[in-house]
């Protein structure tokens, strides 16, 4: 996965810095979704120099690119990860934890575009609740 992200950023004219092979190195390195913070922090052991604000610029650049995807759960800071694919997430709103939805249910038909005359280009689905662990810590598994 690592040198195929790099080779999509590589094809669209950008040059592959060593900050941005560390930075997409740890993203592949990693099912989860990472904060810039989490990514610079992670980043320290590979390139120690490499300060926050470039960690910003080129985590926002690559997901630009649509090399890497990014994600805003609307509880502060934005997620990075390295799917850039079509694909819908479960957050967690006790634990943080993200799941990855490995179908779309979202299903827009031609009807929307008859009824509204709007042609619909892409969209967006995050579900939110609480995962099976902190519904056990919560002692409401099966309550509604």
């Amino acid at each position: 996965m690592v040198e195929h992200l790099k080779q999509r950023f590589r094809e669209r004219g950008y040059r592959l810095t060593r900050q941005r092979e560390a930075i997409i190195e740890v993203l592949a390195g990693t099912g989860e979704h990472l904060t810039a913070e989490e990514v610079h922090q992670r980043v320290q052991s590979i390139c120690p120099e490499l300060n926050l604000a470039t960690v910003y610029r080129n985590l926002n650049l690559l997901a630009e690119q649509k090399i890497i995807g990014k994600v805003d759960f609307g509880d502060g800071p934005a997620r990075f990860e390295a799917r850039s694919e079509h694909h819908h997430h479960l957050y967690c709103l006790r634990c943080g934890r993200v799941v990855d939805l490995l179908h779309c249910p979202v299903h827009l038909d031609e009807k929307i575009s008859e009824t509204y005359r709007f042609r619909v280009t892409g969209h967006q689905f995050e579900a939110y609740g609480y995962c099976m662990g902190c519904e056990l810590l919560n002692g409401k598994v099966g309550k509604p």
